[in-house]
C-alpha cells in the first residue's frame, strides 16, 4: 500500500508544476499587455505636449510682430499717413530664427476725432484706425497661428 501511496502523490505533483507554468505565462502576458499600453499612452502625451509648445511658439512669434509692426521701430517699416487708403499694406518679417516668415498686414478701417483742447471746432486731434492682420509659425510648418489687432493712430 505504500508504494501505490507514492506513485499517486508523485503523478498529482508532477501536475502542479504544469499550472503553475500556465498561470505565470497568462499573469506574463497581463503584464506585457499593461506595459505596451502605459508605453503607448506615455509616447501619445508627449506628442501632445510637443504639439502644444509647437503651437505656443507659433502664438508668441505671431503676437510678437504684432507687437513689433505697433512699436516706434516697426513703424517706420508702415505708414501709417498714408494717403491711398484703399490697399492693404503688407510686410513681411524674417527676423526670427526658428520661425516661418511672419506676415503683417496693414489696412486703414476709419478716423475718429479725438477729445481736444482747443476750444474751435474740428481743431482737436483725429485718430487713423487700423486693422493688422498677422499670420506665421514654427519653421517646420507643423504649428500656424492668425491674429488680428485694432491700432489708433494720431493722423497727420
Amino acid at each position: 500500500m505504500c508504494i501505490e501511496n507514492k506513485k499517486y502523490h508523485k503523478r498529482g505533483h508532477g501536475r502542479q508544476h504544469g499550472f503553475v507554468l500556465v498561470m505565470a505565462l497568462v499573469l506574463l502576458a497581463v503584464l506585457t499587455l499593461i506595459g505596451v499600453s502605459s508605453m503607448n499612452s506615455a509616447s501619445m502625451e508627449l506628442r501632445a505636449t510637443a504639439n502644444a509648445q509647437h503651437h505656443q511658439f507659433a502664438f508668441n512669434a505671431v503676437q510678437s510682430v504684432i507687437e513689433y509692426a505697433i512699436s516706434a521701430d516697426g513703424a517706420a517699416q508702415i505708414d501709417y499717413q498714408i494717403s491711398d487708403k484703399s490697399t492693404p499694406q503688407t510686410v513681411t518679417y524674417t527676423a526670427l530664427a526658428d520661425a516661418s516668415p511672419l506676415v503683417v498686414s496693414v489696412e486703414y478701417s476709419g478716423c475718429s476725432a479725438g477729445d481736444g483742447s482747443s476750444a474751435e471746432e474740428g481743431k482737436g486731434f483725429r485718430f487713423n484706425h487700423f486693422d493688422i492682420l498677422a499670420s506665421g509659425g514654427n519653421k517646420s510648418g507643423t504649428a500656424t497661428s492668425t491674429q488680428a489687432q485694432g491700432i489708433r493712430f494720431p493722423a497727420a
